[in-house]
């Protein structure tokens, strides 16, 4: 394993007035030797001018080595100045996964005040992230000693028999760091949030938010500047994207749209509809577009999802119906908590015409359902939620819960009420995005490795809003849309799903599906083991799948 958070020695610069001949004279001393700023002393002397001459004023929080050995050797020179070492919370990956990881820092309450189960070690608790989820399991309790004192608080004599410190505990992600870092560089520069999983298991391989942070920023209380900086970006690095980004999921929410149009008898594999490029709904003057202008032509539902055709999808989503589209969305666990565990995990939302009529009291209007069928309108679900949904669609409609401890065993398992049918010709129609002339991710395809996806272009403005900006305010970064693009591989065999949402990106298949090839392009070349055809076709029985579906999957 690869240590991502530690304890660390810390060099805390104390001094104790009452043993100071002369304290100008040493805070002089202090400041020539150690390079610290005389006023910057003088300052902290002034903010403890009410603490009892006897206790000790803390000068520096973390102290350099070098300077802490210097004050050691000479300590004569320094009367009244010591050097106390404490544990100190260090990130030696610095920004690496660091909103997963989460970060520390003080305890705000009156520590006197604080139950003893909360009076754990160093005074310094997790705030996000796993220090937060795990703060108690990792945190360990301080040792302590009763003593006797006066009526200034001053130490007379101890008391019995010291107690001892419980160290905390150790634990042990689910992640792969080589695939944390693939990831990491491949999206250098831009806003957004990555994920990969093991479908089978649940485990996240690799989690991340863009812009990311420093953790080691806050293990001794962050500084007015670098938390103003952290806060007045537009970029929000603060923020778990991942789990926090609320975002419309664009074409990726076609795969419910079919799922339901398959279910409610609105379409079969055999439905045709002709694309023009626009589609109209009675009582609205403009007409909803597909993305290709010039149209599709003739479209069923393998070449839709293949080539992402909005009119086909409009024409299923209007069959199936607001409510239907809510009811499979939600049994793909989308606009639901993943319950991964993390503080501030967001739901989402997949409206119906009973959410409209409570939060708007307006019936749903016909005219919304088409932009419902492409993933847009009111539609907003996190990453993880998309790829919560895409682990179902690989595994046959089996949810394994996303887990981040390798020896968690999490909640179980659960079979959800999919037709298997439905769901082999969605897999089907998403291989062909990436391996069939035609499709919108052919970048993304692996001679020996057969990639399943979707690409999505998520709206940030509408379009009509937009055709009304100047051609130089359209160029604007924050009037892109946002870039989605999901996959799964082996498509006969899942092991490993990846997500990547761009912000302010443009279109799926430019931005985020580089993205994803360069962490499958490392994942085949340094991890993926190929099975052998007799243990693939064992798999493909045991989880009742025609073989030769899985075969057309795999070798198409």
């Amino acid at each position: 394993g690869v240590l991502l958070a530690e304890n660390r020695p810390a060099y805390q610069l104390l001094l104790i007035r009452e043993d100071t001949p002369n304290l100008e004279t040493t805070l002089h001393k202090v400041s020539e030797s150690l390079k610290i700023s005389y006023s910057a002393l003088q300052e902290k002397i002034d903010a403890n001018q009410d603490l009892a001459q006897f206790r000790p004023i803390i000068l520096e929080e973390d102290l350099e080595y070098e300077k802490a050995m210097h004050l050691e050797t000479f300590q004569d020179d320094f009367p009244g100045v010591s050097v106390v070492v404490r544990p100190s919370r260090f990130y030696p990956q610095k920004n690496f996964a660091s909103h997963l990881i989460g970060y520390v820092g003080i305890v705000q309450e009156d520590w006197s005040e604080l139950p003893a189960e909360k009076r754990s070690s160093s005074q310094i608790v997790g705030h996000s992230g796993v220090e937060l989820l795990e703060n108690d399991h990792m945190i360990g309790l301080d040792g302590g000693r009763q003593a006797e004192v006066d009526h200034m608080g001053r130490e007379l004599q101890v008391l019995g028999e010291p107690v001892p410190s419980v160290p905390g505990k150790n634990i042990t992600l689910s992640l792969d760091v080589r695939l944390q870092k693939v990831a990491t560089d491949a999206m250098k520069g831009e806003s957004g949030a990555v994920i990969v999983m093991n479908p089978k298991t649940g485990g996240i391989l690799a989690l991340a938010s863009f812009p990311d942070f420093d953790p080691n920023l806050f293990s001794g209380g962050i500084d007015p500047e670098n938390w103003k900086r952290l806060l007045e970006n537009p970029q929000h690095p603060m923020e778990n994207k991942a789990i926090q980004g609320l975002y419309a999921p664009g074409s990726i929410f076609k795969v419910v749209t079919a799922y339901a149009g398959l279910e409610k008898g609105a379409i079969t594999p055999e439905t045709e509809y002709v694309c023009n490029g626009f589609f109209h709904v009675k009582g609205r003057s403009e007409p909803f577009k597909c993305w290709k202008e010039t149209g599709h032509g003739r479209v069923k539902l393998h070449d839709a999802i293949k080539g992402s055709c909005n009119v086909f999808f409009y024409n299923t989503g209007m069959g199936a119906g607001v409510d239907e589209l809510h009811k499979f969305a939600s049994l793909f666990r989308l606009g639901k908590l993943t319950g991964v565990g993390l503080l501030n995990e967001k739901a989402g939302l997949i409206p119906s015409s009973s959410w409209k009529k409570r939060v708007f009291n307006e019936p749903w209007y016909g005219g919304e359902t088409p932009s419902m069928s492409i993933g847009q309108g009111f539609i907003i679900v996190t990453p993880l939620q998309v790829i919560n949904m895409i682990n179902i669609l690989a595994n046959d409609g089996m949810w394994v819960p996303p887990r981040l401890f390798l020896e968690d065993e999490g909640t179980a398992p659960q079979q959800i009420p999919l037709n298997k049918e439905y769901l082999s010709l969605i897999r089907k129609g998403m291989v062909a995005v990436v391996n069939e002339a035609g499709g919108t991710a052919r970048k993304v395809q692996f001679e020996e490795f057969t990639v399943a996806g979707k690409t999505a272009t998520s709206q940030v403005i509408s379009t009509k809003t937009m055709e009304t900006l100047d051609e130089e305010a359209k160029l604007k970064k924050e009037f892109q849309n946002h870039a989605w693009f999901v996959a799964f591989g082996p498509a006969e065999d899942p092991e490993i799903s990846v997500i990547a949402l761009v912000e302010h990106g443009g279109g799926g298949s430019r931005v985020a599906a580089p993205v994803v090839r360069k962490i499958l392009s490392y994942y085949i070349d340094n991890i993926y083991k190929p099975k052998s055809k007799k243990t693939v076709q064992t798999n493909f029985k045991s989880k009742n799948f025609k073989f030769s579906t899985r075969l057309q999957m795999a070798f198409n």
